[in-house]
């Protein structure tokens, strides 16, 4: 965030917020504001991870989706699911999104932060460990993560290098937490 706030804007309005919060806090938070926007970007880690350390930039398009379907997301939502894809269709559902919505996507493998927290336990939490313990860059990629933030604000999809659509198709089905049962087994000593 430091590096977007410290970026020159020129004239443009820019609001600069961490918003790590679950999709329905964050609808309802851009509901109660009373600025809007021309553009919109979101920054997050992506559903899945094909490329640790990868970043890539969508253009959202939104799209239908069957009320069960987003039933689910806004389930996880209230139970404070943090999911990039469920704040966008939240959010599109409550009609809280400017014209144009771009997201910045990191590729991160479940295990990343863990491995942070393992690494720092265990004394090798500088920087410079980090590249070989995460099997990528967290610089380099929190550099690009910023440069694509800041071209979609600044320019939309009109001078990104790269930009891929996204709708409700796109998005991976959500896992309720509701599949899972837990049983309580008894042990009984005679």
């Amino acid at each position: 965030m430091q590096d977007l706030q410290n970026r020159d804007w020129g004239t443009m309005i820019v609001d600069i917020e961490n918003m790590t919060w679950s999709p329905i806090h964050v609808t309802q938070r851009l509901q109660d504001q009373q600025n809007s926007y021309d553009r919109t970007v979101l920054i997050g880690s992506s559903a899945g991870c094909l490329k640790p350390g990868n970043v890539v930039t969508y253009r959202w398009l939104g799209g239908e989706m069957s009320t069960l379907k987003l039933q689910e997301r806004v389930y996880e939502g209230v139970t404070g699911v943090v999911s990039l894809d469920n704040t966008l269709v939240i959010g599109d559902y409550f009609k809280v999104w400017s014209d144009e919505v771009f997201t910045v996507e990191i590729d991160l493998p479940e295990d990343t932060f863990g491995e942070i927290v393992m690494a720092e336990n265990i004394g090798l939490e500088s920087e410079a460990n980090l590249p070989e313990i995460l099997g990528f860059d967290p610089d380099a990629s929190r550099k690009r993560i910023a440069d694509l933030a800041y071209c979609a604000a600044q320019h939309g999809a009109t001078r990104m290098e790269k930009i891929l659509d996204k709708s409700v198709n796109d998005l991976v089905d959500s896992e309720l937490f509701t599949k899972y049962e837990f049983k309580q087994y008894l042990n009984y000593v005679n």
